[in-house]
């Protein structure tokens, strides 16, 4: 039970629940038991001696591992397919499905095309800022105390030889600085008169430049209002094409469905009835694959010693103890059956082998030999002894 148990915890392919998984770990170790039994049985009736060994478990767990894996998923696949078959009962379901995603297209689609003349007239009337660009201002320009009149008065004055700042300062220090500061004004006054109407002109461009940026200011409010205005018209765009494009795409995804149930249906054809048919019995398969499969690689594992006999004997006793722990087939299971289909059973009866039960699950009296010998005659097969 510990070595059963090591190596199935990690196996996931189990369909059944955590109390039939420790059973299935449990009857592994009883099985081994009873072939032990009645290997000593058989020694006593037929005096040939068989064994069960380490080995022998071992390979009755892989094979319980194994056979399980390839037939759950053989089952499950008949199981898809069988699911399919209620296709042909969606069909309509699915044409009912479809004209009404049809209708909600076509609300979409007028929805969204409403909403695109929207966001075109939104478009063309953003702001286009307006700048006055004919205010004019009256600047005040203080001038200087020095007058026109003022400058003609000392013209004189300024052409005399002595008037200078040698000759004063000869004369009188405080002179010449007053003789340095009329002169000074005089040519302050003549290069002002060129200044002063370029400071108005400055004056009356900062003017309009407050102005200009007054309206810019308040152009850039009203485009900025406008372009909120514009994203949240696109907002409503967007997801109104973004609802049109979803529902095309499930009304297309739908259309895709109906195609393929109606080609599934059409293909099955005959299948169909039988397809039905054996849907309902796949679920109680799965349910009763734990035990079948025990039971099946039980026989791989240790029935090939015996003969018919005993091989049908070890099978009721496994049974018996399954009965009150595992779900199994409640008819007798066909282990032949269970491990081989029926067409590579009949392909060996029709290349000369034995159709009897007791060949077909193994090899007696070297019959094998002689089927190799005989099926590669044609290739010139030489046997050496």
């Amino acid at each position: 039970i510990a070595v059963s148990h090591h190596f199935l915890s990690q196996y996931q392919d189990l369909r059944c629940s955590e109390d039939i998984k420790q059973s299935v770990v449990v009857t592994m170790g009883t099985f081994q038991d009873l072939v032990a039994e009645k290997c000593g049985e058989y020694f006593e009736r037929f005096r040939r001696q068989t064994f069960v060994t380490p080995k022998s478990y071992l390979s009755f767990i892989d094979s319980y591992k194994l056979v399980y894996t390839e037939k759950i998923a053989h089952v499950g696949t008949l199981a898809s397919l069988c699911k399919l078959m209620e296709a042909e009962q969606s069909v309509s379901q699915l044409s009912e499905e479809l004209l009404v995603k049809e209708k909600e297209l076509a609300v979409a689609s007028q929805r969204a095309d409403q909403v695109l003349q929207e966001v075109t007239a939104k478009a063309q009337a953003r702001a286009r800022p307006q700048v006055n660009s004919d205010g004019m201002f009256d600047v005040l320009v203080l001038q200087d105390s020095i007058t026109e009149e003022v400058v003609e008065l000392l013209a004189p004055y300024l052409h005399m030889d002595d008037y200078n700042m040698e000759t004063a300062k000869r004369i009188c220090g405080n002179v010449a600085g007053l003789c340095s500061w009329t002169q000074a004004m005089v040519d302050f006054f003549s290069i002002n008169k060129e200044v002063l109407p370029l400071k108005a002109n400055l004056a009356m461009q900062e003017a309009r430049l407050l102005v200009a940026q007054a309206e810019l200011t308040k152009a850039q409010e009203e485009l900025d209002a406008k372009q909120l205005e514009l994203d949240a018209v696109q907002a409503l765009y967007d997801a109104a094409m973004k609802e049109k494009q979803d529902l095309e795409d499930d009304a297309q995804a739908c259309r895709r469905k109906m195609a393929n149930a109606r080609a599934l249906i059409d293909g099955l054809g005959g299948e169909k009835v039988r397809w039905t048919d054996s849907s309902a019995g796949f679920q109680t398969q799965i349910k009763h694959l734990v035990g079948d499969v025990l039971l099946a690689t039980g026989f791989l594992s240790y029935a090939g010693p015996f003969n018919q006999e005993y091989r049908s004997l070890l099978l009721t006793l496994w049974r018996k103890e399954m009965e009150k722990l595992l779900p199994f087939s409640p008819v007798n299971l066909n282990v032949i059956g269970l491990l081989v289909d029926n067409a590579t059973v009949s392909e060996w009866n029709l290349q000369g082998l034995p159709s009897d039960d007791l060949s077909i699950q193994n090899d007696p009296q070297g019959q094998g030999k002689t089927w190799i010998q005989n099926r590669e005659r044609d290739q010139q097969l030489q046997v050496r002894r």
